[in-house]
């Protein structure tokens, strides 16, 4: 080998090696899952710059025979993480599984808390992050049920809070702006009705995991009874239309779009709540 080329080559390794090592290095600031970290870690990034916390609530319910009971608790998680790393300010608190349900209350595994358990709940986490020195908390909710009540909750939080500079936020656009873009999408292109454990329920926990689908159970399930987004009404199937166009890539985008909307609704709301210079 020419000499002239062997250097450069080996200085170039070099630092693919150190970027790894770095990469790898315990105490990267690349963590953002509150769960997969140590105490001091959560002390370092706060200290760092990671002032912002994701609240990220699920639900742990049936959605028929192909999806797992944990459908929303790994979405937020995937979608959580995303969107942690996009605002490169923030981290994710643990997610939180239990919400209100009503009609999934009707099959084996559902797991329901009264809205006043949930909002109490997110109230006492709040406080938690509080003391673990955010300045920005963050509500958000991958579930129907968790709308209503973190809408509510959150102004009476920031309203606690202010005082002590920390600002309190419920974010909804990972969720219902996304959902309305995301039928429209369905509905423009021709694909057949559905909603509970339907196309883009489906979907988007295939791009979560696709160990969270049994891909060999979906099947057309209860006739689609409902217009978006009128409350829920399962049959014995315990899915909304037919789910059979589900796929990993409609997934994918799916979750693109709530991560994109999601990230531009917090920058937003951190963006409006700083003083007036």
């Amino acid at each position: 080998m020419n000499l002239s080329h062997f250097f450069p080559l080996c200085l170039a390794g070099g630092f693919l090696l150190a970027a790894a090592h770095a990469k790898n290095r315990p105490g990267n600031d690349s963590r953002v899952l509150m769960d997969q970290m140590t105490t001091t870690e959560v002390r370092d990034a706060i200290q760092s710059g990671k002032t912002t916390v994701l609240l990220f609530n699920a639900s742990t319910e049936a959605s028929g025979p192909h999806l797992v009971l944990g459908k929303h608790t790994f979405r937020a998680r995937y979608l959580g993480e995303r969107i942690a790393r996009e605002l490169g300010n923030a981290l994710v608190a643990p997610v939180l599984p239990f919400a209100p349900t009503g009609e999934e209350m009707k099959s084996p595994g559902t797991v329901n808390l009264l809205p006043e358990t949930f909002s109490r709940v997110n109230e006492e986490v709040a406080d938690s992050m509080v003391r673990a020195g955010f300045q920005y908390i963050i509500l958000m909710g991958d579930h129907g049920g968790n709308q209503a009540p973190l809408k509510d909750l959150a102004p009476k939080l920031d309203a606690r809070y202010h005082s002590q500079g920390v600002r309190v936020f419920f974010s909804s656009d990972a969720y219902a702006k996304s959902d309305q873009e995301i039928a429209k999408y369905l509905d423009d292109h021709g694909f057949p009705p559905s909603r509970h454990g339907g196309i883009a329920d489906t979907s988007e926990l295939w791009a979560a995991g696709a160990q969270y689908v049994r891909r060999d159970k979906i099947a057309m399930g209860d006739p689609l009874e409902r217009p978006y987004p009128a409350g829920l009404s399962l049959g014995p199937i315990g899915v909304e239309g037919d789910p059979r166009k589900s796929s990993l890539a409609l997934g994918k985008m799916f979750m693109d779009w709530k991560v994109k909307n999601g990230v531009a609704e917090i920058r937003k709301l951190i963006h409006d709540a700083q003083p007036a210079k």
